[in-house]
């Protein structure tokens, strides 16, 4: 039986409870969404003995605040520079136990967006087309296809307590990827032709700058619009990472909720090894490309898939 664990005090900016993606329902026009930054989340996740994919709580906020209802066991990693347990400071890259009216206060002064929240045993949300991750443009998943609001009571597992504390091995932290610049690989897009050799050499010359337009359906940059002679082309199939650009040239790289087609230009897709680099990416921070290739891409994506395996393999008590 479900017990409640939780109840959140200040949700802050977009917090929602995510977890594995909803795979094979492009054509019915549903997004994957599921975890932005899945490095943060799956160290989350197994802070507190879970199993990589387990639902936690994924929040922009730069403060969030909740109150215990029951024993529990957490893990916070991504974008959080300070855990306090009733006012006191605690550990950042450890699972710490809950009591009962325990109040926990998270802060976010780093230069990453997202932070995510793991208890032991993982959230309760409800399940649509395989997944409990929310989709809030369609309302599934999640806690009634909603992001989370201030009052909201969040269930979890009879088993949500660890026997010992858990504590990310030295140098895996997640925040060393965090940085208001970042540089991320791009393989080149299906219409790559519609780009004269000039505008392709000034898109990876340039430094682009993340707008205030942020969303888990998609990051608009600035700074140095990117011309096509065609902008409307029939619709596509475009998934997260895909960069568009539309007739204000200002490129627009989709995200986990994004659409599942469009009718914009495709310069590229963001290489999925670096999507959570450009995740983290703050307002007001600054990217660059660098153009690879597919095997490249996929090389790089394994080895970071084996390491995060390896962590999960060791023999950890729960």
């Amino acid at each position: 039986m479900d017990l409640p664990l939780i109840r959140i005090i200040n949700s802050g900016n977009l917090s929602t409870l995510q977890a594995v993606c909803r795979f094979g329902f492009s054509d019915f026009g549903i997004p994957k969404s599921g975890f932005q930054d899945r490095i943060s989340a799956h160290l989350a996740n197994w802070l507190v003995g879970n199993k990589r994919f387990n639902t936690l709580i994924e929040s922009y906020a730069n403060y969030f605040e909740f109150e215990v209802i029951n024993d529990c066991s957490m893990g916070v990693q991504g974008a959080c520079s300070e855990i306090r347990i009733n006012g006191q400071s605690v550990s950042l890259d450890q699972a710490h136990h809950l009591r009962v009216n325990d109040r926990i206060q998270l802060f976010n002064n780093t230069y990453g967006a997202i932070l995510y929240l793991a208890m032991a045993g993982g959230f309760t949300a409800t399940e649509v087309l395989g997944s409990t991750s929310t989709d809030i443009a369609n309302g599934l998943g999640g806690l009634n296809g909603l992001p989370l609001a201030s009052q909201d009571i969040l269930k979890g597992s009879k088993f949500n307590m660890l026997r010992q504390a858990r504590s990310i091995p030295e140098g895996l932290s997640s925040r060393g990827y965090f940085s208001k610049n970042v540089t991320v690989h791009v393989i080149a897009g299906p219409e790559d032709y519609l780009f004269t050799k000039e505008v392709i050499d000034n898109f990876y010359s340039h430094a682009f700058l993340l707008s205030a337009e942020i969303s888990r359906v998609g990051y608009r940059l600035t700074g140095h619009p990117i011309h096509v002679d065609s902008y409307d082309i029939p619709s596509k199939t475009v998934l997260p990472g895909t960069i568009q650009i539309p007739p204000s040239g200002d490129p627009i790289i989709l995200m986990a909720d994004g659409p599942v087609t469009g009718g914009y230009p495709r310069m590229g897709v963001v290489a999925k090894v670096d999507q959570p680099i450009l995740a983290q990416l703050r307002s007001g921070g600054r990217v660059r490309f660098l153009a690879c290739l597919p095997e490249e891409a996929r090389t790089r994506e394994a080895n970071q898939r084996q390491w995060i395996e390896e962590l999960y393999h060791k023999k950890t008590e729960r």
